[in-house]
C-alpha cells in the first residue's frame, strides 16, 4: 500500500535541480572525533581510529548526472572501509533518476539513504511514512548540532515538528561563485580603463566591439542567467535568488518582480546592450559547451555568470599556456553610479546549502547510518573526504584542524591524484570548514600553483555575497493551488525575460513587464505571494533576521 501511495504522491514532484550554518558553527575544529585520535594532534603516536561495527548501506542520488566513484577503488573509500567499517553501495540512476526512484517506490525497495532536493519530494516521502525521524540521534552524535546549528536544523523540520533531513554543503560563512570576469589581455591592451559602473561597462564594451570585431564584448551566461548579475547591480543588498521566485522585497511585503523599478532599469540596460550587439545574440539559446568554447579561445571580453568561479577556470588555464599574462580574472561587481559598491551582492548564501540526505525506513540500522554521516560532517571526516587520508597529500594539521600540504600536494601527477577519490564522497559537506581550509592551504602555495577558482572566490565572490537564509523554503507543494500557480508564473517570467531582452526600445520593455504582471495575477500569483510572504516571515522568526 505504501508504494502505491508514494507513486501517486511523487508522480508530479519536481525533484531535480540544476545545480550554509547555524549560530553554533565554528571553524575552530581539531583533528579529533569521538574516540578517534590522529597523529596530527601532536602526541607522536600512530593511533588508528576505532573501527565501528561493519555497516553496509545503499545510496541513491536523485539527479540524472549523479554517480559515485566505485567504493573501495580509491584511497578515500578504502580508508573508510578499513577504519570506519563502512561500505556504500550506489544505486545507479541510469541517467533517469526520477523514473528510477518511482520504480523503487513502486516495488517498495527504497534505498537506505537518498540525496535529493529539500522541499516537496522530501515532504511526500515523509507524509507517506517512508522516512526515519532523526531527532533522537542529535544529542547522541553531536557534530550536526555543533556545526549545522539549531537554527538551521529547525529550518529543516517538517510540519510535524520532526527532523527527517540532513543538509549537504551547509555553511555559516559567505560563499558563492557568481559574478563578473574579464579577459585580462584584452583589458590590458585597451588601456585598463575604469570598469566599475554600468556607464563604464557600456563604454568598454563599445571599445571592444570597435577594436576586436571577432570578440564578443559581453556574455550573460546560458539562458540569459547572467542578467541577474546586472539586476543586482541596480540596487543595494539585492539577493539574486529572489528572481527565482519572481518577487522583490518592499518593506515587509513581497511583490511581483515586474513592478520593481530596479528590475525594469536593469532589463532596459540589458536590452539596450543586446540591440547594440554588445551581448552575444545567442545568449538565450547557447549551450554550456558553446560558451566554454568561446572562453577557451579568448573570444569573450566580459562575462556575467552564475558559476563564474568554475566557468573561467579551464579557459584561464588554456590561455595561460599560450601567454602567462593572459587569462580571466574576477572583477568587483558592476554597479549603478551613485550606489555603494560594497552593497552590491551578485552572490547570496544560505545556511542550508545545497540539498539534503534522508534515511528511509528500509534501512536496517538507521542509527548507524546517522552515526557515519555525523562522523563525516565533523572535522576528521571532512579532512578525509575532501583532502584525502592523512599521509597522502598531508601529514599533519594546524591548530584549526586544517591539513598542512606536503610535497605531494603540488608534485603528484593528476592521474595519481585521481586515484585518491578527492571530493567524491562528501555526502554532508561542512562548507565553512572546507572553504576556510581551501583558502588557508592555497595561500601557502606558490602563486602559480594556487587554484584559480579559490583565488577568485577569495578575492571577490565571497566578499560580495549576502546572507539570504531568511528566503529559503518559499516554494509551495507543486500539486497545491499555490504550487500550480507558481509553476505558471515561472513560465510567464521566463517568457517575459526573453521578450524584454529582444525588445526594440524601453517603452516595449515596460509593456512586457506590465503584461507579465497582469498574466501572473490572472493565474493566481496573489495566493502565491501570500504563501511565500508567510513562509518568509516564519523563517525570519526562526533565524532571527
Amino acid at each position: 500500500m505504501l508504494s502505491v501511495i508514494l507513486v501517486s504522491m511523487l508522480s508530479s514532484a519536481l525533484l531535480l535541480s540544476a545545480c550554509s550554518s547555524g549560530n553554533n558553527s565554528s571553524n575552530n575544529v581539531k583533528s579529533t572525533t569521538g574516540n578517534t585520535t590522529s597523529k596530527a594532534e601532536g602526541n607522536g603516536d600512530d593511533v588508528k581510529p576505532a573501527k565501528e561495527e561493519p555497516l553496509t548501506f545503499t545510496y541513491f542520488g536523485n539527479y540524472d548526472w549523479w554517480g559515485l566513484d566505485a567504493w573501495g577503488d580509491n584511497a578515500i573509500s578504502k580508508w573508510i572501509m578499513d577504519n570506519k567499517g563502512v561500505t556504500v553501495k550506489e544505486v545507479a540512476t541510469g541517467g533517469a533518476s526520477q523514473a528510477k526512484l518511482n520504480t523503487m517506490i513502486a516495488s517498495n525497495e527504497l534505498p537506505d539513504l537518498i540525496l535529493m532536493d529539500r522541499g516537496p519530494g522530501v515532504e511526500r516521502l515523509r507524509a507517506a511514512g517512508a522516512l526515519v525521524p532523526l531527532d533522537e540521534y542529535l544529542d547522541k552524535y553531536p557534530n550536526f548540532k555543533q556545526y549545522v546549528g539549531d537554527a538551521t536544523l529547525n529550518l529543516l523540520r517538517s510540519s510535524d515538528g520532526k527532523l527527517y533531513q540532513l543538509p549537504n554543503y551547509y555553511t555559516s560563512t559567505p560563499n558563492g561563485n557568481s559574478g563578473w570576469l574579464i579577459e585580462k589581455k584584452i583589458y590590458k591592451e585597451l588601456g585598463s580603463p575604469a570598469l566599475e559602473t554600468f556607464d563604464d561597462l557600456h563604454a568598454y564594451l563599445k571599445l571592444v566591439k570597435e577594436k576586436y570585431p571577432n570578440v564578443i564584448p559581453l556574455e550573460i551566461d546560458t539562458s540569459g542567467w547572467g542578467h541577474r548579475m546586472i539586476y543586482t547591480g541596480f540596487k543595494e543588498n539585492n539577493p539574486p535568488m529572489l528572481v527565482d521566485h519572481s518577487v522583490y522585497t518592499d518593506g515587509d511585503a513581497l511583490k511581483p518582480i515586474w513592478g520593481d523599478p530596479a528590475y525594469a532599469e536593469a532589463l532596459k540596460y540589458t536590452s539596450m546592450l543586446f540591440r547594440e550587439k554588445l551581448i552575444s545574440q545567442d545568449a538565450l539559446t547557447q549551450t554550456g559547451d558553446q560558451l566554454s568554447e568561446k572562453l577557451v579561445n579568448g573570444r569573450v571580453a566580459v562575462i556575467a555568470a552564475g558559476d563564474a568561479a568554475n566557468l573561467g577556470r579551464s579557459p584561464d588555464e588554456e590561455l595561460k599556456k599560450k601567454d602567462p599574462e593572459d587569462g580571466y580574472m574576477a572583477i568587483w561587481p558592476i554597479h549603478k553610479a551613485g550606489l555603494d559598491k560594497n552593497k552590491i551582492t551578485p552572490n547570496n548564501w544560505n545556511s542550508l546549502g545545497w540539498n539534503v540526505n534522508v534515511i528511509t525506513k528500509n534501512a536496517k540500522d538507521p542509527e548507524a547510518i546517522f552515526r557515519f554521516l555525523d562522523w563525516m560532517t565533523g572535522p576528521e571526516g571532512q579532512q578525509v573526504v575532501w583532502f584525502g587520508p592523512q599521509g597522502v597529500l598531508w601529514d599533519s594539521v594546524d591548530g584549526d584542524g586544517i591539513p598542512i600540504p606536503n610535497d605531494k600536494w603540488t608534485s603528484m601527477p593528476p592521474e595519481e591524484k585521481d586515484k585518491i577519490g578527492l571530493q567524491s564522497y562528501n555526502f554532508v559537506g561542512n562548507t565553512t570548514f572546507i572553504d576556510g581550509a581551501k583558502v588557508k592551504i592555497e595561500m601557502t602555495l606558490p602563486e602559480d600553483k594556487r587554484n584559480w577558482s579559490t583565488v577568485q572566490q577569495t578575492n571577490v565572490f565571497w566578499k560580495t555575497s549576502m546572507n539570504a537564509t531568511q528566503f529559503v523554503n518559499l516554494d509551495p507543494l507543486p500539486d497545491t493551488a499555490e504550487g500550480i500557480a507558481a509553476q505558471s508564473v515561472g513560465e510567464i517570467a521566463k517568457e517575459a525575460l526573453a521578450k524584454a531582452i529582444f525588445a526594440k526600445n524601453d517603452a516595449e520593455v515596460d509593456e512586457v513587464l506590465a503584461q507579465a504582471e497582469k498574466d501572473a495575477l490572472k493565474v493566481g500569483f496573489d495566493s502565491v505571494l501570500k504563501f511565500k510572504e508567510n513562509a518568509w516571515h516564519n523563517n525570519q522568526t526562526i533565524v532571527g533576521q
